[in-house]
């Protein structure tokens, strides 16, 4: 490159800088072009505001007992120009009072200017009661050829304005050309026109004659009078504005017609459209009178105004579009659409909050992009918006009302014409009519062994053992079944069950919590660790919220099951109905119709029955069956209809720059009806990926090989008979019924939160319900254990209840507190044990203390918990990285200690390091713990496994016994986590002979002196790579990467100048002459003289070709500084001397 530019000639070079030279000439033209138009002032003849048709601003109108008086106190100051047909100049003599369509007229003393004067200022009058001229104004006035524009001010007080012109409104039976006087009679003739809409050919695209494009016009159709023919003026109205008037024009002719470009920007859809008709005998005769249409409503409108739904209802709001969509292609109308959104407005408080008590709005809707679709193929077909009372889950303290607004901010390229641009249309108001009050109170539970209530009150026991049918709603496919069993105690042994499983099942989604292994009457087994199914294939087919005790799971009707998990057993199980349920669903729970008489009605009949075991036993499942949810194969129907999602709209654009999509859907659920809260969902640890195309449901591999959890199937004691009916309990332990009551009630009617709840909802019921199971455990049991989860099941009850009521969440003048928190600090398990404090139902136990109640001891570790695979990890099956702790744990946090140590052909070493962490807590029952990490090293063949003593503790300090961990390789050793001891297999005998890296994960270590050092662990041999972590890049381009070219380009340009300079400096040294020297013609090399020239340097080795590299890689410079010598020691060449 370096060469082509020193072998310019002089021309070429001079041309070169002419170049440089004029462009940059040219931009400093227009630069200074473009600094002086900033500081000319714009022309008042050109550069003003038009204000047309305002003829009762003339002095021969008076203002009339029906007019709104002209106040141009609102007036901004500037230019404006004046156009009536009763005069476009200021008056130059006194108006009366109430003239001019105001009540002080203003008026303009001297005369008007000629267009030789240019600018000039005149005095303003303000008409007074008792003067003609009783304040004044300053105003300037230019005349600009065929009319005069004014610099007015805002007059200082109202009902005062400005009086231009003095024509007055022909009267009727007389014309003129204008309207207005001078007026002459004429023949009246009549017309009755009427606006109409219609899709006509635009000539939108004048480069591009491929396309058709067709746009909405206006036109002012009539009759055409007899008699004629006759010319006819055409007056456009928007709003009572006059936006067009073409004159003297033959009938129909199409340049009467109101098109796009006339209106747009300046007017919005759900405006009124009005035309107007004067018609002239003759071509250029005086027009007669002004023939009116009636009002066109041009937009969409709505059916109504205002709408009453109830929760959970849905309407439909039918909308008229009367004006078309334009299209940028007649024959691609198809493609052009039109999407008006909701909006909501402004002054409406936004949804997404997950908050009880809030403003948010109330209504949601399908989720067609939240809004409507005009088709320009069929704009006028009915529009439909189907509105959807949201349920709030509140008895509301009073019906909500919220408002819809729809519109559209964006412009459209399919239609270019722009109509439906910056379409918003008036709020449609919704009234909310609250039906959660129907289902106050309603609950229906399963406690202890298990005492039933079903949604209407009807308080009973269950005495069966199985799987039952708790809640099912067949119509959405939703269904809770409970697991029931044989207890633990001794004294339960072949009688009643209790409850050890809750399963819930949304179409294609199952949750599954189970306890026990077995379904039996003659003995119990609880798991090791409990049984958890997640497979919920959408967050919004339900909620799960672990919890400790409690869980919560929120389904999409706004159902919601609760259960309370107490070591082996579901100790509780809450079922609250939603406001769909009602004559919906059956099964244990009954139907939440406020009639006791039908809830005992058996599965498959239509008649309520008095035997609660035949009751009871109707709702059994076999759990080999597809019905069951616990049992191997459950069908999970996945249909092939998808449900509606419903959306809510929470905020609107500020402008049309704004993107539509941040705006347009906050929130949707797929729900019958429901919105769940958008802040809500499942964790993504306990969602799983669901195949729809199958109806069967298999627990899926675990792609985390560390996440063991060694599930035993449900089974049922090969003795267990179905027809049996377990016994009636007697009383034992020296209990009597009458000791029992009197205890019960004592210990509930005692209750503080239940007295203080009593005070706001009704609880009379379910607290004599729950002093009757209460009496009932006593005489099972022989034991006062079970009546703390009775009282803290009612303690729940209480407080979930009185959560429903929106009142209950605000104070008044005489509470410090709202209802809410007051009762939040008396519904603790066994009010903290007095070793925290109570806060919303849940104890913050002081610093010594963990566990729901805070009765645990801090310092008291957790104790018979257990490692999967009898404490084995196997490195060429597992990840052998993290492991899952087994056992019942009071605290969520829970410490970890990892004692390193090795086995070898002697059996295990001596410790080798010592690592604490913090486990990760998953559930009351599993705890996962990270192996601690390092570098890989090699391992010698003495080495058959590693692995760690495990122990943990609450406080950090106190941890319990230890759990042996052994890591090896099942390939090639047999190891025991009981001996510690690990043996050689025979097929793996010859590869271990030599030294193989290791391949379980790392250990650090840490010495007494505090630095880590690093230990392998495990004695695997296949290598494992850690896997590279994501990196965000940023997507906006830096300012650096802009400013690099630019400032590239500048170093460029810099360096040829430099050379050209260099080119065409002359040249002060001497040339070289040698002796004998001739003269050489242009064009023929030099002669050589004593001694050869040097070869010119090899330029291709530099960079050599593909098919070059070796040939040339012997005549490379060896260094760059060898390459710049040959290029010094170049001589001339020939193009250069010439």
């Amino acid at each position: 490159m370096l060469r082509h530019i020193l072998s310019l000639d002089l021309t070429v070079t001079l041309f070169i800088f002419w170049v440089a030279i004029t462009t940059m000439i040219s931009c400093l033209c227009v630069l200074l072009l473009f600094l002086l138009s900033s500081v000319i002032s714009a022309d008042p003849c050109t550069s003003h505001k038009l204000l047309s048709g305002q003829y009762k601003r003339s002095s021969g109108y008076r203002l009339q007992p029906s007019d709104v008086a002209i106040s141009d106190n609102f007036l901004n100051s500037g230019w404006y120009r004046f156009h009536s047909g009763a005069g476009d100049d200021m008056v130059g003599s006194a108006p009366l009072v109430s003239e001019c369509g105001t009540i002080y007229p203003i008026w303009m003393q001297g005369t008007l200017p000629s267009d030789a004067d240019g600018e000039v200022t005149r005095t303003a009058c303000i008409v007074g009661l008792f003067n003609t001229c009783g304040s004044t104004l300053s105003i300037k006035v230019k005349s600009c050829g065929g009319y005069r524009v004014y610099y007015l001010v805002p007059p200082p007080q109202t009902s005062t304005g400005y009086c231009i012109g003095e024509g007055s409104p022909c009267p009727a039976g007389q014309s003129s050309s204008t309207g207005f006087t001078p007026c002459q009679a004429n023949t009246p003739v009549n017309t009755d026109p009427r606006v109409n809409v219609s899709l006509e050919n635009g000539d939108l695209f004048p480069n591009a004659p491929m396309f058709r494009p067709v746009e909405a016009v206006f036109q002012c159709q009539h009759p055409e009078p007899s008699g004629g023919p006759y010319w006819y003026d055409t007056y456009w109205y928007i709003n009572n504005d006059e936006v067009k008037v073409v004159e003297n024009r033959p009938y129909q002719d199409n340049q009467s017609w109101l098109y796009p470009r006339d209106w747009v920007h300046k007017y919005n859809m759900n405006m009124v459209v009005k035309c107007s008709v004067r018609v002239r005998q003759s071509d250029g005769g005086t027009p007669g009178h002004h023939n009116y249409s009636q009002d066109f409503q041009a937009g969409m409108f709505p059916a109504s105004s205002t709408y009453t739904v109830k929760e959970g209802e849905t309407i439909s709001i039918e909308f008229t579009v009367t004006v078309p969509m334009g299209c940028f292609d007649i024959n691609r109308q198809q493609m052009c659409k039109n999407r008006i959104y909701v909006l909501t407005p402004e002054y409406q408080s936004a949804v997404g909050s997950c908050q009880n008590y809030t403003g948010q709005g109330g209504v949601s809707f399908e989720e067609n992009e939240c809004g409507i679709l005009i088709e320009s193929s069929t704009w006028w077909h009915k529009k439909i918006l189907n509105v959807t009372g949201k349920p709030d889950g509140l008895i509301n303290a009073r019906d909500r009302d919220t408002n819809i607004r729809l519109g559209t901010q964006t412009f459209s390229a399919e239609d270019p014409s722009g109509v439906w641009f910056n379409f918003t249309m008036p709020d449609i108001k919704i009234h909310l009519y609250d039906v959660d009050k129907n289902i106050a109170n309603k609950l229906c539970y399963a406690r202890t062994d298990p005492r039933m209530d079903t949604f209407d009150e009807k308080y009973w026991t269950a005495q069966l053992a199985g799987e039952f049918i708790m809640y099912r709603d067949v119509r959405n496919k939703i269904a809770v079944h409970a697991l029931f069993s044989s207890c633990t105690w001794p004294w339960w042994l072949g009688q009643g069950p209790c409850g050890c499983g809750i399963a819930v099942r949304f179409e294609d989604s199952l949750f599954v919590y189970r306890t026990c292994q077995e379904i039996s009457y003659r003995y119990a087994t609880p798991l090791i660790h409990h049984d958890t199914v997640y497979h919920i294939c959408d967050n919004r087919h339900m909620v799960v919220d672990i919890g400790n005790p409690w869980t919560k799971i929120t389904l999409p009707t706004g159902a919601i099951v609760e259960y309370r998990v107490g070591r082996n057993w579901l100790y509780n199980i809450h079922i609250t109905p939603s406001i769909f349920d009602e004559n919906n669903v059956d099964g244990l729970c009954g139907n939440p119709n406020d009639d006791k008489t039908d809830d005992f009605t058996p599965r498959g009949s239509s008649s309520s029955t008095t035997d609660k075991n035949v009751f009871q036993s109707s709702w059994r499942v076999d759990i080999n069956s597809s019905e069951s949810l616990f049992g191997p194969n459950p069908a999970l129907n996945s249909s092939d209809f998808e449900l509606q999602k419903y959306c809510e709209c929470a905020t609107e654009m500020s402008s049309y720059l704004d993107s539509l999509s941040n705006h347009y859907t906050v929130n949707c659920s797929i729900a019958a009806k429901s919105v769940v809260c958008s802040e809500d969902s499942t964790s993504e640890s306990f969602t799983s990926t669901c195949d729809r195309h199958k109806h069967r449901y298999k627990r899926e591999i675990n792609p985390d090989s560390d996440d063991v959890k060694e599930t035993q199937s449900l089974t049922v004691d090969p003795q267990f008979d179905f027809n049996f009916t377990p016994p009636t309990p007697t009383w034992k332990n020296g209990w009597t019924e009458s000791a029992a009551r009197t205890h019960c009630e004592n210990a509930i009617f005692g209750n503080q939160a239940v007295v203080e709840c009593q005070k706001y909802i009704a609880m009379e019921n379910k607290t004599n319900g729950a002093v009757e199971d209460c009496i009932l455990d006593i005489r099972d049991a022989g034991t006062t254990e079970f009546v703390s989860y009775t009282v803290e099941s009612l303690n729940r009850v209480c407080f979930e209840q009185i959560k429903k009521y929106e009142v209950f969440y605000t104070t008044n003048g005489t509470q410090s507190e709202s209802v809410i928190d007051i009762i939040g600090k008396m519904v603790c398990p066994e009010n903290c044990s007095a070793n925290g404090v109570c806060s919303a139902g849940v104890c913050i136990c002081s610093s010594s203390f963990v566990g729901v109640d805070c009765s645990h001891a801090k310092a008291s570790p957790p104790v018979n918990t257990t490692l999967p695979e009898k404490g084995l990890c196997k490195s060429n099956k597992r990840a052998c990285a993290k492991t899952n702790i087994y056992g019942y744990f009071q605290s969520d946090v829970v410490h970890v200690k990892f004692v390193l140590f090795e086995i070898t052909g002697s059996g295990k070493s001596s410790p080798i390091s010592t690592h604490t962490t913090q486990a990760t807590y998953v559930s009351s029952t599993i705890i996962k713990a990270d192996f601690p990490t390092s570098s890989r090293r090699k391992r010698s063949a003495s080495l058959f496994g590693s692995g760690f003593d495990i122990s943990l503790s609450y406080d950090g300090t106190n941890f319990g016994d230890t759990m042996p961990l052994v890591i090896f390789n099942d390939e090639c050793y047999i190891c025991s986590a009981v001996t510690l001891e690990c043996n050689l297999t025979t097929s793996c005998s010859d590869s271990t002979t030599s030294e193989t890296s290791t391949d379980a994960g790392p250990i650090t270590t840490m010495p007494s002196g505090g630095q880590s050092s690093q230990h392998p662990v495990g004695g695997g041999t296949k290598p494992r790579t850690t896997p590279i972590p994501n990196v965000d890049i940023e997507e906006d381009v830096p300012l650096g990467l802009m400013v690099a070219p630019c400032v590239l380009l500048a170093l460029i340009l810099i360096i040829v100048s430099m050379l050209l300079f260099m080119k065409l400096r002359p040249n002060s040294r001497p040339s070289p002459s040698f002796p004998g020297s001739d003269t050489v013609e242009c064009g023929q090399p030099p002669v050589q003289h004593g001694r050869p020239l040097s070869p010119p340097p090899q330029y291709d080795s530099i960079n050599p070709g593909p098919h070059t590299e070796k040939a040339h890689s012997e005549k490379r410079p060896q260094t760059p500084s060898a390459i710049t010598m040959e290029f010094l020691k170049m001589p001339n060449t020939p193009a250069e001397n010439g």
